[in-house]
């Protein structure tokens, strides 16, 4: 910046320097060198003269790569920094985003994330197409149990009943994302034509938002569901996982791979399942409980069951450690960071959470 600048027009020149214009400058800035300024200030008889064309250029060759630097350091901040607003149209696979995902994005300090969340137990994308149709002709259809949360003020939760189309006509989001119910997750044929009915109405009515899927997950060795299908739970996982390419491939769209790091914190022997047999489960008195038996997916608990209390087990959903694995992903995904530096961690060992963000930072680099 110039402190300083007054010209005097029609200053003669002294000292016979040929080379002087008409024209008196008075100038100090901090970004000129002092071998410059008597270069141009003085002449043979050591009178304030100045020659202003040459000293305008290097001034300007100075301040345009300050300038330049400057501008490009704003926009890498602006660029690199993200604050999204995102509906979730799916179930209870994503409305577990909730619980970690916002303390993690207001850890870290680098993004900001608005989640609002459209859940009703095991929806499949058959049922989301159908309640949009029901609540086009009856807008006080509301199915949904409607959760937002934000990073900005982790206080400020809140839930009602509403249904999709509303959220979809009355609001403006960057990211919305879909799922298939877990029950049909692991065959194509069960999505469409479903999906594309779903697809359709968001992008009637949100036309600039990014659609991107949430992959799941597959069930928890232990779990009645896999008896009746007839296949394990590795099995299940890899089902799950092709079908899901072939629906991000028929859409085009990205794909958060959840079941994919699911997939991958199995292979290491702190998330390897063991089975507990009925004797040992019958030792438990309660509230005690049985330990978490070395899996992200599955937590056993007490439901009362007539008049006494009978030891219950979730072979399906995320537990504390596949919940901050997921927050992970979404993370990563999301705002393009590296999962492996994340710095957030919930009441879990070091240990586990290093692996669960070395878990995350595999898939998510699998997708890219």
């Amino acid at each position: 910046s110039v402190t300083s600048l007054r010209v005097v027009p029609g200053a003669g020149c002294r000292g016979g320097v040929s080379s002087c214009k008409k024209t008196q400058v008075k100038v100090i800035s901090p970004y000129w060198e002092q071998s410059i300024i008597e270069n141009y200030w003085k002449d043979d008889k050591n009178q304030s003269i100045f020659s202003i064309e040459p000293f305008v250029n290097i001034y300007r060759e100075k301040i345009m790569k300050k300038l330049f630097i400057s501008v490009m350091v704003i926009f890498m901040m602006t660029v690199s920094a993200r604050d999204l607003k995102i509906l979730m149209v799916g179930n209870s696979f994503s409305i577990c985003v909730g619980r970690n995902l916002p303390k993690l994005v207001s850890y870290e300090k680098k993004h900001s994330v608005e989640i609002t969340s459209a859940y009703i137990g095991g929806c499949l994308l058959s049922r989301h197409a159908d309640n949009l149709k029901e609540a086009e002709k009856n807008p006080d259809f509301k199915p949904y149990r409607i959760d937002i949360w934000t990073s900005k003020d982790l206080r400020r939760a809140r839930n009602y009943k509403g249904n999709v189309n509303q959220l979809l006509k009355d609001n403006k989001y960057d990211i919305i994302t879909v799922q298939q119910g877990s029950r049909e997750s692991w065959d194509y044929k069960f999505y469409q034509p479903y999906a594309n009915e779903l697809i359709a109405y968001i992008k009637k009515y949100q036309p600039q938002a990014e659609i991107i899927i949430q992959q799941t997950w597959a069930y928890r060795p232990d779990s009645p569901i896999l008896e009746e299908w007839k296949f394990s739970s590795a099995e299940m996982s890899e089902k799950v996982i092709n079908a899901y390419k072939e629906f991000a491939k028929a859409t085009k769209f990205r794909m958060i791979p959840t079941g994919e790091a699911v997939a991958l914190a199995r292979q290491y022997p702190q998330y390897k399942y063991t089975v507990l047999s009925e004797k040992q489960l019958k030792k438990f008195i309660c509230p005690d409980l049985p330990p978490r038996a070395n899996d992200v997916v599955g937590r056993h608990y007490w439901v009362k069951d007539k008049k006494e209390m009978r030891l219950g087990c979730d072979s399906i959903h995320l537990n504390e450690h596949g919940e901050y694995l997921q927050a992970c992903v979404w993370y990563a995904f999301l705002f393009g960071e590296d999962a492996e530096k994340i710095t957030y961690e919930p009441k879990l060992s070091s240990e586990s959470c290093k692996i669960l963000r070395k878990c995350a930072a595999g898939a998510v680099a699998k997708y890219k």
